[in-house]
C-alpha cells in the first residue's frame, strides 16, 4: 500500500522532493509522481479511463485504491511508475534527436488522446458504464494534461523516426487526394430472421417501400436498427464488421440504391458458436466528413505507420537504459519494468487532496458480433 502526500518544499515553483526514478540522468521527483496518483487515485472517472485503455490493449488495470485513507495499492503504483518511466525515456530519446514538443504539438496530441477515448470506451467494457463523449466530458483537466504532454511526445517521436509528416498542411494534402476514405455510407439496414425473409422483405422495398415501412413486417429480427436506419459508417468499418462479400455488394451502390441480401457469418457472444445472420441493405447517402472532423483520425492512421520504427526505437532505449527505482516502489527490470517491492514501506506522506500544507457502434446493433 503506498500513501500519498506532499513532498514540495521551499519557495513556490521548486520542488526539492527526491526523486521517485532516476532514468539515464533524468529525475523524476517523488512529489511529481505522488501528484500523478492523486489525481487518478482521486478520480474513479480517470481511473475508468485507464482501465479501458488496458483492457483493449489486452491487460488489466491493478487495483487503484487502497486499504487506508489517502492511499493507492503498491502494485498500482509501481503500474504508474512504469508508465513515467517509458514516457520518459521517450522524452529523452525526442531530447537525443533535437526535437522539441510544442504547444500545438499537445493541443493535437489532447484531441487525439480524446478521440482514441471516445473510440476505445465503445469498442471494450466500460467499468463506469460510460461511454464515448459522455466519458471523456468528465474526465479532470489534470488528467487530460497529463495523457496530452505524454502522448504529444510519443507523436513527435513518431513523426522523427518514422519519417512522418503530420503538419496541418501535409494532412490537408493527405485529405484531399484519399476523399473515397474519409466519405461516410450512410445505410439503410434490416436484419431478418432467415434466409427466406431476407429475400421477402428485400423484394418488398424493390417494389417501393421504404426501409421504415419494411422494418415493421413480419421475419424482421427485434435486435434490427430502428425504423431500418442503420448508422453512417467509413468503408473500413463495413469490411470489419460486415465482411468483405456485404462490403463490395455496398461499395458501388448509388445513394438510395439496395444491395441483395447478404449472409453476415457471425459468433455467438458468449459461446463463439458460428452461425449466419441474413441482412437487407442500402444506401441512404454518401456524406464526406470535413476535414475538421477528418483531422485526428488522419493523423493517427499516418502515425500508426510509424508504430514498428517506434517499437525498435524504444526497445532499443529500454537496452541501454540506466535506470534507478526508490526501492518503496521497488526495483526496475529491463524486460518487466516496475517490479512491486515484496515487502512496501508504509512511511509515505499524505494525499495533497487532505493534506492543507501542500500548495464505437456496431452496424448490427445488438445482433451479434461478426465472426472472424
Amino acid at each position: 500500500m503506498v500513501v500519498l502526500g506532499a513532498l514540495t518544499t521551499g519557495a513556490a515553483g521548486c520542488d526539492l522532493s527526491p526523486t521517485a526514478a532516476t532514468v539515464n540522468g533524468t529525475s523524476v521527483s517523488q512529489s511529481q509522481f505522488q501528484g500523478q496518483l492523486s489525481v487518478i487515485s482521486g478520480n474513479a472517472v480517470a481511473q475508468c479511463a485507464l482501465s479501458i485503455e488496458e483492457a483493449q490493449s489486452g491487460g488489466t488495470l491493478p487495483a487503484v485504491t487502497g486499504s487506508g485513507d489517502a492511499t493507492v495499492t503498491t502494485p498500482f503504483a509501481a503500474f504508474e511508475l512504469n508508465t513515467v518511466v517509458e514516457q520518459t525515456l521517450e522524452q529523452v530519446a525526442l531530447a537525443r534527436r533535437h526535437v522539441h514538443v510544442t504547444a500545438p504539438d499537445v493541443d493535437s496530441a489532447r484531441q487525439d488522446y480524446l478521440s482514441q477515448m471516445e473510440a476505445a470506451s465503445s469498442q471494450v467494457a466500460s467499468p463506469c458504464s460510460l461511454t464515448g463523449t459522455a466519458l471523456v466530458d468528465r474526465l479532470p483537466k489534470a488528467f487530460v494534461d497529463d495523457q496530452a504532454s505524454a502522448l504529444a511526445v510519443q507523436e513527435r517521436l513518431e513523426e522523427v523516426v518514422g519519417g512522418i509528416d503530420v503538419s496541418p498542411a501535409a494532412l490537408r494534402a493527405y485529405y484531399d487526394a484519399h476523399r473515397a476514405e474519409v466519405t461516410q455510407v450512410c445505410l439503410n439496414l434490416i436484419v431478418a430472421t432467415s434466409q427466406a425473409s431476407a429475400q421477402a422483405i428485400h423484394d418488398q422495398i424493390a417494389a417501393g417501400a421504404s426501409f421504415a415501412t419494411a422494418s415493421g413486417a413480419a421475419g424482421v429480427n427485434p435486435n434490427s436498427p430502428t425504423g431500418g436506419q442503420g448508422p453512417c459508417v467509413y468503408p473500413a468499418q463495413i469490411v470489419a464488421q460486415l465482411g468483405q462479400a456485404a462490403a463490395a455488394a455496398v461499395e458501388p451502390l448509388a445513394d438510395g440504391a439496395l444491395a441483395p441480401p447478404q449472409g453476415i457469418p457471425i459468433a455467438n457472444q458468449t459461446t463463439g458458436t458460428p452461425s449466419t445472420v441474413w441482412i437487407v441493405i442500402g444506401v441512404r447517402q454518401h456524406h464526406l466528413v470535413s476535414f475538421a472532423d477528418s483531422e485526428s483520425g488522419l493523423r493517427q492512421q499516418l502515425l500508426a505507420n510509424g508504430g514498428a520504427r517506434l517499437t525498435a526505437v524504444l526497445s532499443a532505449e529500454v537496452r541501454s537504459a540506466r535506470v534507478t527505482i526508490d526501492p518503496r516502489y521497488g526495483t526496475w527490470n529491463e524486460r518487466r519494468g516496475v517490479i512491486t517491492p515484496t515487502a512496501p514501506n508504509p512511511s509515505f506522506v499524505l494525499n495533497p487532496a487532505v493534506d492543507g500544507s501542500s500548495a464505437g457502434t456496431s452496424i448490427l446493433g445488438s445482433g451479434g458480433q461478426p465472426a472472424g
